[in-house]
């Protein structure tokens, strides 16, 4: 791993450790949400950053805390020495990055396990045949529960009857003695029963981020209730408990950051004119075009971070394609109400190309987050330009380059005498390739003659944009 990724990783990581002391310290009893956050962003920084052993230590924490939030623990002096302990030894483990331990792991589990968050599997709630089985019916029940009410919701997110159904469903699952404990049920039936409850809470409409959780939870419930059904004890993936706790604090985080103006607010009982503030222009963007910029420009920037993320990273390449499948709507939702509906249908395109090779190998989803490096160039340059000839020109170089990821049969190789690459478009192909033929080193068995023309590749698409700076000069 390059040493200034490292040395990045230990600057942020001693940034949440010392936001999580903080929390800790802020009376008679901690800031459990603040604690449960900065734990959580550490977790996530150190799963990036290729520690898997401080992403264990982070995880124990943030369990903790969320149990505190929840009210399932108490606070005590107990707790409070235990945590402060598990964050000077995280430190610790934070400050040895660069030549970790030998016994890390060892160290970091310890950690979990002082703060009551064990690795293993708890057994099932019952050692019985007949009982597993009858569970496996109820939740197989519950996730076909959930399958119906996604396509209802879908269809008419306000409506509140699929949502009453579900609840049903889990109230009386909660009850079952035991049932908390089966790893990925317990994080899929809270994570319903709370999301549900804060749109009841707030009249929120269902969005694509509760259309997510509710199919992550339905994919955990029936592969247990297969296993239960067959009599077999749950196996229980951590990785999908994780999952499913991320995008449910991600959905209630987006929730809580929402400003709702309600409709019944715009209408006045006597007559106007009536002048309304726009809180969207107060955030300087200044009209609704600058608006639509900011925010579009925001969403590209979630969308590169993602896609360079998935280029260079094949773990979780499924999951990271799930996001940047969903940012990709997010961004023509936005442009088709702001009325740029050309640049709604390549966002439309590019979520479907991604979407659509979700299941497939790593090393396909790496080709098309390449591929997309040129389309999101283009996209800004959309949003940079003013003129309509311009804009045309950069919405069609975004449709000529979608042509690779909507075409899985092409080939790897590219020719670069055929491309008429911007210089800006050309290098960020060139970086996007360079992270590709860093991975490809990293492995065991490194593909050289695959690296070796990948590297090819990159060095004349710098010396194509060499050509083309010098040309415009």
């Amino acid at each position: 791993m390059p040493r200034t990724l490292l040395e990045f990783f230990a600057d942020e990581s001693g940034d949440y450790l010392d936001k999580m002391e903080r929390a800790l310290s802020t009376g008679p009893t901690p800031d459990a949400d603040e604690l449960r956050r900065f734990a959580r962003a550490l977790r996530g920084s150190a799963r990036m950053a290729d520690q898997d052993a401080i992403a264990r230590a982070a995880g124990a924490v943030q369990a903790a805390a969320a149990d505190l939030v929840a009210g399932k623990r108490h606070w005590g002096a107990e707790l409070k020495g235990n945590l402060e302990s598990a964050l000077r030894e995280i430190r610790g483990l934070v400050d040895s990055v660069k030549s970790p331990p030998a016994d890390i792991a060892k160290r970091a589990e310890s950690i979990a396990e002082r703060l009551g968050d064990s690795a293993a599997p708890p057994p099932p709630p019952k050692d019985d045949e007949r009982f597993r089985r009858y569970l496996g019916t109820e939740l197989r029940g519950l996730a076909s529960e959930i399958g119906e009410s996604l396509v209802i919701l879908e269809r008419d997110p306000r409506n509140r009857e699929p949502l009453k159904r579900l609840l049903r469903r889990i109230r009386p699952l909660r009850g079952i003695e035991g049932v908390d404990e089966i790893p990925a049920v317990g994080p899929a039936v809270t994570a319903l029963e709370e999301v549900i409850l804060r749109i009841a809470d707030t009249s929120a409409t269902v969005g694509p981020g509760h259309l997510v959780l509710f199919r992550r939870a339905r994919q955990a419930l029936d592969d247990v209730a297969t296993e239960l059904i067959r009599g077999e004890q749950p196996s229980g993936v951590a990785d999908g408990a994780v999952e499913i706790e991320d995008l449910k604090d991600q959905v209630l985080e987006t929730a809580a950051q929402r400003d709702i103006t309600w409709i019944s607010e715009l209408f006045h009982d006597e007559p106007g004119p009536h002048i309304e503030e726009c809180p969207m222009a107060e955030r300087g963007a200044g009209s609704w075009e600058g608006f639509f910029a900011l925010e579009a420009t925001g969403s590209l920037d979630t969308i590169e971070r993602l896609r360079a993320e998935l280029a260079h990273a094949p773990e979780g390449a499924s999951r990271i394609a799930e996001r940047l499948t969903y940012s990709f709507r997010q961004l023509r939702e936005r442009a088709v109400t702001f009325g740029h509906t050309g640049l709604g249908r390549v966002a439309r395109r590019a979520g479907a190309a991604v979407r659509a090779s979700r299941d497939a190998p790593p090393w396909r989803l790496q080709a098309i987050a390449i591929d997309l490096a040129v389309t999101v160039s283009a996209l800004r340059s959309y949003l940079e330009g003013s003129e309509k000839e311009a804009r045309e020109s950069a919405l069609q170089r975004a449709d000529d380059s979608l042509e690779a990821a909507t075409h899985p049969t092409r080939g790897p190789t590219v020719d670069i005498e055929s491309l008429l690459y911007t210089a800006e478009d050309a290098v960020s192909l060139a970086r996007s390739l360079s992270s590709e033929i860093a991975g490809l080193l990293r492995v065991g068995a490194p593909d050289v003659d695959r690296a070796q023309g990948l590297l090819e590749e990159a060095l004349g698409l710098i010396e194509h944009a060499l050509v083309r700076t010098a040309a415009v000069q």
